[in-house]
C-alpha cells in the first residue's frame, strides 16, 4: 500500500460521465445510458460528447438533439474535448465526489483501461505506481482528486431494419440503403416522435440526398434539398459565438414571411457553405424549423404550432387558414 492510499478520501456521491461519440446517438446508446441512470440515478449523469467532425459527420448539436429525442436530458449532455480527461468535469465535482466513467462491456479491451500501471518516461517500462482508472466495484470509492474509475454496462443488439446492429458505424452503413419506410421505421424505434426530424438530421449528416425532379417540372417548384437545417445549425451556432442577435432577429423576420432566398443568402455568405444550384421550397424551411425547436424556438396558440421570433416583436399573422405547423 502506498502511503497516500492511507489519507484518500472516501466519496459521499458520484458523478457518472458517459462519453462516447455518438454518431449517430442510437438505442445501444440508450440502453447503456438506462443501466447508468439505474445504478447511479438521473441526476447524477451525464453523456459527454465532442464536437469533432473530421472523421465522422455529426456536429455536436445534432448528437445533442437526436439523444435529446432517445430520452437524455438536453441539460445533461455536454460537449468536451478531452471525454476521459477528468478536468473537463471539474466544474461537476466536488470535494467529496467520486467520478466514473461509463462505457459498453464491448470497449472493454479499448483505451483508456483501468488498473493499468504508470509508465516511467526514462526506462518506457511500467512502474509499481497504478494510473488514474481502476475498475468500478460500487464499493469504497474515492474522490476525483485521488482516482476515477472505470464501469462496464451491458451491450444490446438493436433490431434494424430486420438487421441485429450494435454499433453506430454498422447504422451508418445500413441506412444509406434503406427505403425511406425502413428509414422511418428504424427512427421511430430509435426516436421515438421525433423520427421524421430524426430522418432528416441522419439524412444530411450521411450525406443521404433525395431524388431531384427534372428542372422545369411543377415538382422542382416544391422540392425539398437536402442542404439546409446543418447549414442553418451552423448559422445559428455562429452568430450566437459571435454576439450578432440582429442577425439572428433579421433572419428569423425573413423566415416568417417567407424569403427563403434571402435567407439562404445570408447563411451561405455567414458560414461559407455554397448553396448555389439548390432551389429551396417555403414548406422545406417552414418544415425544418417547426421541428427543429431546440435551435428554432416554437409557440403554440390556438390555430397550433408554428415560427415566430424569439423576441416577440413580430406577432403572427397567419391566421387560422395559414398557420404554420402541426
Amino acid at each position: 500500500m502506498f502511503l497516500r492510499e492511507l489519507f484518500e478520501a472516501k466519496a459521499r456521491r458520484i458523478v457518472a460521465v458517459m462519453p462516447g461519440g455518438f454518431h449517430p446517438f442510437h438505442p445501444g446508446h440508450k440502453s447503456l445510458y438506462d443501466w447508468a441512470v439505474k445504478t447511479f440515478g438521473q441526476k447524477n449523469v451525464y453523456v459527454a460528447a465532442t464536437n469533432d467532425q473530421e472523421t465522422r459527420p455529426f456536429p455536436f448539436e445534432v448528437k445533442k438533439k437526436l439523444a435529446a429525442m432517445a430520452g437524455v436530458p438536453e441539460s445533461n449532455f455536454m460537449q468536451v474535448k478531452s471525454p476521459f480527461n477528468n478536468r473537463e468535469y471539474a466544474h461537476l465535482l466536488d470535494d467529496d465526489t467520486a467520478l466514473v466513467f461509463v462505457r459498453s462491456e464491448k470497449d472493454k479491451g479499448e483505451e483508456p483501461l483501468p488498473d493499468k500501471m504508470k509508465i516511467d518516461r526514462k526506462t518506457k517500462k511500467p512502474t509499481n505506481e497504478p494510473r488514474y482508472l481502476r475498475s468500478y466495484t460500487g464499493k469504497d470509492l474515492n474522490t476525483h482528486d485521488e482516482m476515477g474509475y472505470m464501469a462496464y454496462g451491458p451491450t444490446i443488439n438493436f433490431d434494424f431494419s430486420g438487421m441485429q446492429i450494435k454499433s453506430a458505424s454498422e447504422l451508418r452503413a445500413t441506412w444509406p440503403e434503406m427505403s425511406d419506410e425502413d428509414k422511418l421505421k428504424a427512427a421511430k424505434l430509435m426516436y421515438g416522435n421525433g423520427a421524421p426530424v430524426a430522418v432528416k438530421l441522419l439524412d444530411q449528416a450521411l450525406g443521404v440526398k433525395d431524388k431531384e425532379p427534372a428542372e422545369g417540372t411543377n415538382e422542382m417548384a416544391a422540392y425539398k434539398g437536402n442542404v439546409g437545417i446543418m447549414e442553418l445549425v451552423k448559422f445559428y451556432q455562429d452568430a450566437k459565438k459571435n454576439g450578432d442577435e440582429d442577425l439572428i432577429v433579421k433572419v428569423k423576420k425573413l423566415i416568417d414571411d417567407g424569403e427563403d432566398q434571402k435567407v439562404w443568402q445570408i447563411v451561405q455568405d455567414y458560414t461559407g457553405t455554397k448553396l448555389v444550384g439548390k432551389q429551396f421550397a417555403y414548406e422545406s424551411i417552414a418544415e425544418m424549423i417547426a421541428v427543429e425547436t431546440s435551435l428554432l424556438e416554437t409557440e403554440s396558440c390556438k390555430y397550433g404550432r408554428y415560427f415566430c421570433s424569439t423576441d416577440k416583436k413580430y406577432k403572427c399573422r397567419q391566421g387560422p387558414k395559414k398557420s404554420r405547423g402541426s
